[in-house]
């Protein structure tokens, strides 16, 4: 891919980097190899859907230029406006039921339906036209209620300051409240996948342990 608009280094994830260009458009490059055509054609798939994603411009092997949505991340919001925590949480559940009635792709492997794999707080921009979903690396097919547990793991094993932990429980009352009660059942395999998926620190690997433990008892 060829462009002259310069860039500036916006943030770094696991697996990539991303930049703003000078015309305005975002750029996620990758840093381990993963083609990213597979993530912009999930993207496309979705955007015909009707699921708010970013629109994507151009991609090559190694960097997908998609449209910038202007926008604090939800887990922003959350951290700003505690007093919002119930009605995010309702809106990250509205985002899953708007999943569960996408028929899976063809081109994605494996049985099941849609999962996204990483929809928690930090992937969701709340943009002008309402919440935008991110970061489709790890698209797949299962067992949607795996997803909403992935979900609830993500932010119940985050390293908070005490004064925010009440915000994130409101949070996470409000979501589960809002989904299939039985996605409880996943939250050990979705503890399990957290656990498996990247490195973490001591305190979470042990947050995570405690949560597969479940599945036992």
């Amino acid at each position: 891919m060829r462009s002259v608009a310069q860039r500036q280094h916006l943030a770094s994830g696991q697996d990539s980097d991303v930049f703003i260009r000078s015309d305005g458009l975002l750029v996620k490059r990758t840093r381990t190899g993963r083609d990213m055509r597979s993530e912009a054609r999930m993207m496309t798939y979705l955007s015909g859907c009707g699921i708010p994603v970013p629109r994507v411009h151009e991609v090559t092997a190694d960097e997908l230029v998609m449209q910038y949505v202007p926008g604090p991340r939800m887990s922003e919001e959350i951290g700003r406006k505690p007093w919002l925590a119930g009605c995010l949480g309702r809106e990250l559940a509205d985002l899953h039921h708007r999943l569960d009635v996408v028929p899976a792709p063809d081109f994605l492997s494996g049985e099941g339906h849609l999962l996204h794999l990483d929809l928690h707080p930090g992937n969701v921009v709340l943009g002008p036209e309402g919440p935008v979903v991110l970061d489709w690396a790890s698209a797949t097919k299962g067992d949607r209620r795996l997803d909403v547990a992935l979900s609830w793991v993500s932010l119940a094993v985050a390293r908070l300051a005490p004064v925010r932990k009440l915000t994130r429980w409101r949070f996470l009352r409000s979501f589960m409240a809002n989904v299939d009660p039985k996605a409880v059942d996943a939250i050990p395999e979705a503890a399990r996948i957290r656990l498996q998926r990247h490195d973490r620190d001591p305190a979470e690997r042990a947050a995570l342990e405690k949560l597969m433990d479940r599945e036992s008892h």
